[in-house]
Order: structure tokens, then C-alpha cells, then sequence
């Protein structure tokens, strides 16, 4: 599979070449318009697609280039630095395209000059988070003859619940998304993907598919009344098996602590499938500290549930960071000074981080992980072993990335697989 995976991807890296500098604009601009529409025809279930698991071949790995001064501290130049760290690494396994704002795709050429592996694509967008606002494949493969074909979802992503948020008066990603929104769809209609529009409020981050129709999410996100709350549990179940071709939906309780201010515990700090049948858990070992109870409580859920066929599920713990971190009056302060007043989260000293290396990309034969260095040395190089045993045959790299976490994720928030089609 994976050296039809390769071929594949060769092939499309040379079409995509093409497109990479041009058109983008006017086609982001154009989808601005009625993207939130409910959608209409057969659902991707109906039509025999699921989303593949995340360890399956891939034709590359998008990601998409933060600039923001607003949401980034110095800048974003720190941001840019890792960001820009995470996509060599990740380049070494497969190719990556770099989404950038035209406002700052000079910079973003700059830091990939001399890097094969990374082509930086201009396309309108707010920010980098590419796995929350951008869109999930699906998959269909003949049982006759192999063949698996490629989709899209297009999710209606409105910035973590923003509108919902402003309501309850809780405070919001940013003031604007529409760029990412209209991006989300873009990116499918770029790398020519069929797509399908969902009608419902999602991110990425908040889903993990272990391939064989099993999906497994949190309560604290996807219950989250800035959601889907016309939806209801039952009806949010209905529609991700329906757009996503799933048998099952795992809920979890809650994600990481710190995740809960606008995130809302997305279940890719929390827990990740490494293969069917196993999945990988964050887990806090200190009873006096909050996160223990909640991986406690997972670990509980998921030791008493069975997949979409049957089995029990194996449970890898992966220990978090030790010990846990905090934004610091430094990092704080280094974010625009203007950050409140123009409608973006308030970046406040103290603040806890959602810090987990379940929040790593899967690659094609590689592993790009989170490191933190410093007082998380230890638990940096324990989570380099773990992440060795779980993913057999495959290198672990770890890549630091303090300042992504800053920003309320991690390596895998900021990066999408293309999942590899077969001919």
C-alpha cells in the first residue's frame, strides 16, 4: 500500500506544483457566499464512504501558516519558527503543502527556501489551525478490485462555537473566520477532491476514526452548548455517522485541562487510535492533580466499551507533560497589546496549557511528536518510547513546539492528512 501510496504521490505533487501560486483567491472569495447551507443529495454513508484512520497511507499533509499578531505572541515570528520546524520534519516522510495568507506567503517562502518537501500554496485564511477549520477525507474502496476513492468533508466550521460563545458571553477565537470557512472548501476544490458539505459545526480536532467504523470524540466538546445544540446527542451521533460512514461514536467525558476555555476538549489532546483495535490515552499519574480524575474517567469509558466490531478495546497510556505548564507573564504580554479590544481570546498569565503528546501526526513510516524541553525533558524522552512502541515500523521524531501550544494545540491541531487514494 504504501509504495502505491508513494506513486500516487508523485504524481499529484507534480499537479499541485501547478496550482500552487495561483487562482486561490478568487475561489475562496467566490464560496464566502451560502457555504452554510444545509446540505442536499445522498450522504457520503449512503454512498458507501468512511473516514479511514489516520495511519493509513497518505498523499502528504496540509497545513496552513499563522500570522496574527492577535493570536500569536512576538508577531507570530515564534509560531512561524515551529510551525515551519513541525513541516521539515513532516516533510521528510511525505510531501507538504503550506497554505498562506497572501499577506504573508513572502514570509512563509522564505523559511521553506531550499525544502523540497514543503510547497507553500497562497490561500485566503485567518489562521493556521488547518486540522479544525479545514476539511476530513473519506474514503470508499471497492471490495471487487481495491480501489479506493477519495472524498471530502467540508465542515461548517464557525470558529470553535464563536457566535454560540458570544451568546453565553464567553470569549471567542477571533472576531472573523469566514476566510477559513470559505478555506475549508477550497483546499478540497485545489487538490481536486469531491466534496460534501455538512450543515454541522465541527472541528478536525474534535474526531478520531480508527478506520473500521469507530469514532471517538468528547462530551465536553461536541456537547458543548456553543455547538449543535439544536442537535442534541442523538442527533450529533446521527450526522457524523451519516458524513462520516461510521457504525460507532465512543464518547469520552472531557479532554485535557486548560483545553476547556474555547476548545473545549478536543479529544486529539486526549486520545488517538495508533491502530484498530488500540488506542492511545493521555494520562496523569498525580492524584491531586485535576487531569488525573479526567484520564481516570476515560480510561474507565473506554476499558468498558467495544469498537464497531466487537472488540474490546487495548489501551496504551501515554503520560502528559511533567510537569504541567503554564502561559507565562512573558508570553502573555508579548501578544498584541489590542488583542482583547479587537474581539480575540484574552491571553491572560497563568493560564493553564493543554499540554499532551497524544497531539502528534501520524506520517507516512513517521511519527512528528510534541517536545517541550526544559522541566518536561524527562517526560519529553518517556513520550518518544511510548510513541516507539505504539507505532512499530515507524520513526519517532519530536519537534518543539511550546509556542503552537500557546495557542491552545499542538502538531497535530495544525496539520491535515490527504489521504492517499488507490488506483
Amino acid at each position: 500500500m504504501l509504495q502505491s501510496a508513494s506513486a500516487l504521490t508523485a504524481r499529484i505533487a507534480g499537479q499541485a506544483a501547478g496550482r500552487a501560486f495561483g487562482g486561490l483567491g478568487a475561489l475562496a472569495s467566490q464560496q464566502l457566499a451560502g457555504m452554510s447551507a444545509a446540505a442536499s443529495g445522498p450522504t457520503p454513508k449512503q454512498l458507501g464512504y468512511t473516514m479511514p484512520g489516520e495511519f493509513e497511507p497518505h498523499v502528504g499533509c496540509w497545513m496552513g501558516w499563522p500570522y496574527s499578531p492577535y493570536l500569536w505572541r512576538d508577531g507570530a515570528k515564534p509560531a512561524q519558527q515551529q510551525y515551519a520546524a513541525i513541516a521539515k520534519a513532516i516533510s521528510e516522510f511525505e510531501p507538504v503543502w503550506m497554505f498562506a495568507d497572501p499577506a504573508s506567503a513572502d514570509t512563509a517562502r522564505a523559511y521553506f527556501k531550499g525544502v523540497s518537501g514543503v510547497t507553500v500554496v497562497e490561500m485566503p485564511l485567518e489562521d493556521g489551525w488547518l486540522r479544525d477549520w479545514g476539511p476530513t477525507c473519506v474514503v470508499k474502496d471497492d471490495p471487487k478490485t481495491g480501489k479506493r476513492e477519495v472524498a471530502g468533508v467540508h465542515w461548517d466550521y464557525d470558529c470553535y462555537g464563536a457566535p454560540g460563545k458570544k451568546k453565553l458571553g464567553l470569549p471567542a477565537m477571533m472576531p472573523d473566520w469566514q476566510k477559513d470557512h470559505a478555506a475549508g472548501r477550497a483546499v478540497l476544490d485545489w487538490a481536486g477532491i469531491k466534496a460534501f458539505e455538512c450543515p454541522m459545526h465541527l472541528e478536525g480536532g474534535s474526531i478520531h476514526s480508527d478506520g473500521q467504523g469507530t469514532l471517538v470524540v468528547t462530551e465536553e466538546c461536541l456537547l458543548h452548548p456553543s455547538r449543535n445544540p439544536h442537535l442534541g446527542k442523538e442527533g450529533i451521533e446521527k450526522m457524523l455517522k451519516e458524513y462520516l460512514g461510521l457504525e460507532k461514536i465512543i464518547w469520552l467525558w472531557n479532554g485535557m485541562m486548560g483545553d476547556d476555555q474555547v476548545v473545549n476538549g478536543h479529544v486529539d489532546n486526549m486520545a488517538t487510535f495508533s491502530e484498530p483495535g488500540t488506542i492511545l490515552l493521555s494520562w496523569c499519574d498525580d492524584p491531586n492533580d485535576p487531569q488525573h480524575e479526567v484520564s481516570a474517567r476515560n480510561l474507565e469509558i473506554l476499558e468498558n466499551t467495544e469498537d464497531a466490531l466487537g472488540r474490546r478495546l487495548k489501551v496504551i497510556k501515554l503520560p502528559a507533560p511533567t510537569p504541567a505548564m503554564f502561559r507565562t507573564f512573558k508570553e502573555a504580554n508579548q501578544v498584541h497589546p489590542d488583542h482583547i479590544k479587537k474581539g480575540y481570546v484574552p491571553r491572560i498569565p497563568g493560564e493553564r496549557l493543554a499540554a499532551s503528546y497524544i497531539n502528534h501526526y501520524i506520517a507516512n513510516g513517521g511519527i512528528v511528536c510534541p517536545q517541550f524541553g526544559g522541566a518536561q525533558s524527562k517526560s519529553d524522552e518517556l513520550a518518544l518510547e511510548v510513541l516507539s512502541k505504539a507505532y512499530p515500523g515507524r520513526k519517532v521524531v519530536g519537534v518543539h513546539s511550546r509556542d503552537v501550544l500557546l495557542n491552545a494545540g499542538n502538531v497535530h491541531c495544525i496539520t491535515q492528512q490527504h489521504v492517499a487514494p488507490r488506483p
